[in-house]
């Protein structure tokens, strides 16, 4: 300020007056800029994960990077596409073992309402096992996703040639200009291919880069949950693209945020999906992990969405504990499968484990403008943080 004054001071003449004044102009468009720069920076930084706001779900133990990658073997992988006004899309690969394209592991897929496709399922079900990635994309690009996963087999895999690829969508048209079919077979493959393990991202990448639920921005979220030793010690992993409910349903560890937080009300839109992918490394039958896939519904439901007429639910679930063969000499193999009676704590785990990665796919999501200038909000962290504290928790 006094800097400004000793210039004013200062003015002679009329030029001096308009380089002043273009001065103080172009100082003060810079600090707007800077500033809506650091704003979308710091909407981005301040995301956080549920239990980093204080919101714990359920009582079982996280594993290390609370993601489904804590299942050991277990790798996840991103490609996002996210270019210029209308790009908002992407594919997201769950990678279930490194050797998944030459050994099965044990599986199962549950429908909980069809308005949707998830290809492969059908084999899941017959052969009670999974020999394939997931990937996650958006409805139009089930196809190139599809064909990406084949190339990538026959290309490494010449002798591998009859594996049916499981591909599973949401829509994203609201903020992707999804019928421009931005998403290719060399964005599949690529997600194959960046798949790691450790700490998974998560809201607006890959498969979920253009996604909503309950009215807010969302997209990827996992979470996990590890048994205490005396029920078995094992681990249980999922990871859901979000993309479904309306903002009044939304419940947050049985708390009404939904109808508390109002600001930013979304335009009516159509009713979504919700893409669940559970894996574990407790031994685990194919009728097991059906019952497991069924459980996943209820953590589902407790964040509020009925599962209307309109969208579309699937679950697929895995074990890495049995490996199959490709070939034995006697025809035979040993298996090791869990007691029913101790498939009670594992239910407990995976609704525990759905609900917060439902909550992670929006808390860790960020605001985003696409297709038609629309914007999706974000959900705001300080005021969910304030209805949690209200309602006791």
């Amino acid at each position: 300020m006094k800097i400004f004054l000793k210039k004013i001071a200062g003015i002679k003449t009329a030029c001096d007056m308009k380089l002043l004044i273009l001065v103080v102009f172009t100082g003060v468009f810079l600090a707007c800029s800077i500033y809506s720069v650091n704003v979308e920076s710091t909407d981005s930084d301040t995301r956080a994960r549920a239990r980093d706001i204080g919101i714990q779900i359920g009582t079982l133990p996280t594993g290390t990077h609370n993601a489904i990658t804590d299942v050991a073997g277990v790798k996840v992988g991103h490609v996002t596409l996210n270019e210029g006004d209308s790009i908002r899309t992407g594919v997201t690969a769950v990678i279930p073992s490194d050797d998944i394209w030459t050994a099965r592991l044990f599986g199962a897929a549950y429908t909980i309402h069809g308005n949707g496709e998830a290809t492969g399922i059908a084999r899941i079900n017959q052969a009670g096992w999974i020999e394939s990635p997931i990937l996650l994309t958006n409805t139009l690009s089930v196809g190139a996703v599809h064909d990406g996963v084949v190339r990538y087999i026959v290309k490494r895999y010449p002798d591998n040639n009859i594996v049916l690829p499981i591909v599973a969508e949401c829509y994203d048209g609201g903020l992707n200009d999804i019928s421009g079919l931005h998403v290719s077979a060399e964005h599949a493959i690529a997600a194959i291919e960046n798949a790691t393990n450790g700490p998974v991202i998560e809201g607006c990448i890959g498969g979920g880069t253009g996604m909503r639920c309950y009215g807010f921005k969302a997209g990827i979220g996992t979470s996990s949950r590890v048994l205490p030793e005396e029920r078995g010690g094992w681990t249980i992993g999922v990871l859901v693209n979000s993309n479904g409910g309306r903002r009044h349903q939304l419940r947050i560890d049985g708390v009404p945020v939904g109808k508390e937080i109002t600001g930013s009300p979304p335009k009516p839109t159509r009713d979504g999906s919700f893409i669940i992918v559970i894996a574990t490394d407790a031994p685990l039958t194919h009728r097991q992990l059906k019952q497991l896939a069924i459980r996943a519904t209820h953590g589902l439901a407790r964040t509020g969405t009925p599962s209307t007429d309109g969208s579309g639910e699937f679950v697929i679930a895995f074990s890495t504990a049995n490996i199959f063969p490709s070939r034995t000499e006697t025809g035979t193999f040993p298996i090791e499968m869990l007691a029913n009676g101790r498939l009670s704590s594992l239910f407990q785990a995976v609704i525990e484990a759905t609900e917060e990665a439902i909550v992670n796919s929006m808390t860790m999501a960020t605001t985003t403008t696409g297709r038609n200038n629309r914007t999706m909000y974000a959900i705001p962290l300080t005021e969910l943080e304030k209805v949690m504290k209200a309602y006791g928790h």
